[in-house]
């Protein structure tokens, strides 16, 4: 049997889309189970969405530490820092975990092959141009779904382990920022994922170095500035976190020159 479409495929003797987690087999034009582990680079665009969540987190940390009652000391920045990193390090666990094979921290997928892929909805074909024939499906499994997945469970996370702190300027800001900056996230992951996953190396290092150079432009006059503000644990973060952010694209880059396409054979 011939379906019609790219993306369209044989599932229980019908030209259908495939169920979530199939793909169709180009050759046999059959529903095929995806078994393969994802590509460095599919685990790299992955981490990316993981970096994304944290940086905002980490902003908005700093942005209402500075308002707080409290002191934007080392020791109170340090420990919400390590509260914000285990929230997103807990929250992309069980998100590893709750994702097939079930219980573990590996992941079965059907790779990306082009951009494509991303959007299958506008793939559907027509047949004697009358009937359209929906084949849209989840064609890069997990690799749309997960970051949707990993979104909710940082929210959740982020409710119940702030809860437990007795409720400041801080807390409760933060928690709102969040319930903006997370949605806003998912939005953007969900109309322009194609355009990400073959961008965000490049994203990565031109948007830490325009960060950096405007928080050197907003904190830093002459020399002495940098040794005052270097012994501010809000700056060294802020530093420090476009540095993650400029050495994950530049290992991106390398990961997708290496492999020339960044998709799956």
């Amino acid at each position: 049997m011939k379906c019609p479409g790219r993306y369209c495929g044989v599932y229980k003797d019908v030209c259908s889309a495939c169920p979530r987690g199939y793909r169709v087999n180009t050759t046999t034009e059959l529903c095929q189970l995806c078994m393969s582990n994802p590509l460095m680079y599919e685990w790299l665009y992955l981490g990316f969405m993981v970096l994304v969540v944290l940086y905002f987190h980490m902003e908005s940390l700093i942005r209402f530490l500075d308002n707080a009652a409290e002191d934007c000391d080392v020791k109170s920045t340090t420990k919400w820092i390590c509260v914000t990193v285990l929230e997103t390090a807990a929250a992309a666990i069980l998100t590893l975990l709750l994702s097939d094979p079930h219980g573990t921290l590996q992941l079965y997928g059907c790779g990306v092959t082009s951009f494509l892929d991303w959007y299958s909805v506008f793939q559907n074909p027509t047949e004697k141009f009358v009937k359209t024939i929906y084949c849209e499906s989840e064609v890069v499994y997990p690799l749309f779904s997960i970051v949707f997945k990993f979104l909710g469970l940082c929210l959740i996370l982020m409710m119940l382990v702030r809860t437990w702190y007795k409720p400041t300027v801080f807390t409760t800001s933060s928690v709102y920022a969040a319930l903006y900056f997370i949605p806003a996230v998912a939005l953007l992951h969900g109309m322009l994922c194609g355009v990400l996953y073959y961008s965000f190396p490049y994203l990565c290092v031109t948007g830490s170095l325009i960060l950096s150079a405007i928080l050197m432009s907003e904190n830093l006059a002459d020399f002495q500035d940098i040794k005052e503000n270097v012994k501010k644990a809000e700056f060294t973060y802020q530093i420090l976190m476009h540095w993650v952010l400029h050495g994950y694209g530049i290992l991106s880059i390398v990961t997708y020159t290496s492999c020339p396409s960044g998709t799956s054979s």
